[in-house]
């Protein structure tokens, strides 16, 4: 059982402290099928696939990975909970010796996952794993055990920690992230490594593919929570490149030296754009005031909403960024359609955020529900996902469909303290599975509209 550390990664609203919720970050979420995007079945066309398993190590010829887009469900079918890890454990087997496996991790108490890592080391792939300082402990700081996976990974059976063997796993230090070290004070507990994604250099017969998501390796993730991933092959759009170079950031100043106050790195490659974080404030405003440096208000900004026909729907774990709020109402003004699914636990969406949008969107609902097991025990449900999808006329182009997802959630820390990535994806297929998860989640009994 994953034991329940606070959620560091989410503070309150401009006009609240900065606080811990009182529920982790470690619940699971709902999953659908994973969806495949290829052209089996024509162009752009969505192909539902099993996630799966596969024989560790085999490798075929025919055995090609295409952009994938995965969703869970907390309340369906074990296979229905597990799609998003399933997927990766098949990436992970699929991989052959002497290939290389670099991830970066929150926490991680999934030991499926762990046990498919190791495997994969014993057969000559080379993985090399960066977990956050949260990840490490054995026992919680309420004296229960956390199902933490670091010290079997950490073993000599396992990884090891040898930075200069084949394979090892990292702790970002106890007090930061690897890159990010600020603390924004008001109860703010420090820097932590948020990320969520591995990176293959080879996967059956294909090269570099990234597996971004928005799940930590967690059971209650899956369980409890609905999450989403993506992988994509890189098929020379230098995808793979701008998160291998920000991988060996990471490994760099988690290994050694104090980290740094601010990153923010951001790459162009083909119909993917990534986003790269800490991310400072402007020189004489405040981490909370300083609208033009927060990356997904620059984003809304290249919104035009003239038409009347532009959508944008978010699918959001924690809210509490004001001037984000305070860009949708805008936009909703100017004629967008606007639709948000937030997580109901206490203090995910902040009180400034919540006033701002009260009865000002188009859609709004809280995420707070229950599942009953076969044998009669409730579960909570919410959404951990982190999306934004934006349909209609983008930096002048009309009729786009565009994903902004990664481990981005929509506070501060987020974007001013934590090591994070956004990721854009500029593919209509993409899209439209989102936008059908989102549909999903917002007709599901676990969603309530305010």
């Amino acid at each position: 059982m994953d034991g329940r550390r606070p959620d560091r990664s989410l503070p309150a609203s401009r006009a609240e402290p900065l606080r811990y919720v009182p529920r982790s970050h470690q619940r699971t979420i709902r999953s659908e099928q994973g969806v495949r995007i290829g052209k089996a079945a024509g162009a752009g066309a969505i192909v539902l696939v099993a996630s799966l398993l596969g024989v560790p190590g085999a490798v075929a010829a025919d055995d090609t990975v295409g952009l994938t887009t995965t969703f869970n469900d907390p309340a369906g079918t074990t296979a229905q909970q597990d799609a998003i890890r399933n997927q990766l454990i098949s990436l992970v087997n699929r991989t052959p010796a002497g290939a290389e496996i670099n991830g970066s991790m929150y926490l991680f108490t999934d030991g499926g996952v762990s046990n498919a890592l190791i495997s994969a080391k014993n057969r000559g792939v080379k993985v090399k794993l960066i977990v956050d300082g949260d990840a490490v402990a054995d026992v919680g700081e309420n004296g229960k055990a956390t199902g933490s996976e670091y010290s079997t990974l950490a073993a000599a059976t396992g990884l090891g920690t040898d930075l200069g063997a084949d394979s090892w796993v990292l702790a970002c230090p106890a007090t930061r992230g690897c890159v990010g070290n600020r603390n924004l004070g008001g109860g703010d507990d420090g820097a932590i490594n948020h990320n969520k994604f591995l990176l293959f250099s080879k996967v059956g017969s294909t090269d570099n593919v990234v597996f971004q998501t928005s799940a930590n390796l967690t059971t209650s993730q899956r369980r409890n929570l609905f999450n989403n991933a993506v992988t994509i092959p890189d098929a020379g759009s230098g995808l793979y490149a701008s998160y291998l170079a920000y991988w060996q950031d990471l490994r760099t100043y988690g290994a050694s030296g104090d980290g740094l106050a601010t990153y923010y790195k951001t790459t162009d490659a083909g119909p993917y754009k990534t986003y790269f974080f800490p991310r400072q404030e402007k020189a004489g405003t405040t981490y909370s005031t300083d609208a033009s440096t927060d990356t997904v208000v620059s984003l809304l900004n290249n919104v035009d909403c003239a038409s009347g026909s532009t959508k944008i729907r978010i699918g959001m774990y924690a809210f509490t960024r004001s001037q984000v709020a305070d860009k949708l109402v805008q936009l909703k003004g100017a004629g967008c359609h606007v639709e948000l699914l937030h997580n109901g636990e206490d203090g995910n969406l902040g009180s400034t955020v919540q006033d701002t949008i009260a009865g000002r969107l188009d859609y709004v609902a809280k995420c707070a529900g229950t599942a009953t097991d076969a044998a009669g025990a409730t579960r909570d449900i919410g959404i951990h996902s982190k999306y934004m999808l934006i349909e209609g006329t983008y930096l002048g182009g009309a009729n786009r469909k565009l994903v902004f997802t990664g481990s981005h959630n929509y506070t501060y820390p987020n974007l001013r303290s934590h090591d994070e990535t956004l990721l854009k994806i500029d593919n209509a297929s993409a899209y439209d599975a989102f936008t059908a998860n989102f549909e999903a989640i917002k007709a599901s009994p676990h969603c309530t509209a305010w």
